[in-house]
């Protein structure tokens, strides 16, 4: 199921990805690039993603590291 996780106050996407890791009850870690993993609404990246970190109504896909 896809999870979405937005930034507030001072959060950017590493420290929201960072927190994503920390907080993980299954001990998955998460990977996002935030220059290539920026994606859009429906796009590929966007549906195929593991999870989504919305910062400033903006969109980053997280994948699990396999």
């Amino acid at each position: 199921m896809l999870s979405f996780y937005l930034c507030r106050g001072n959060e950017t996407v590493a420290s929201m990805l960072e927190r994503i890791n920390k907080e993980d009850t299954d001990g998955i870690t998460y990977v996002c690039d935030e220059v290539n993993d920026h994606c859009f609404i429906n796009d590929e990246k966007f549906v195929n993603a593991d999870k989504i970190i919305n910062y400033h109504n903006e969109y980053w896909a997280v994948h699990a590291v396999k």
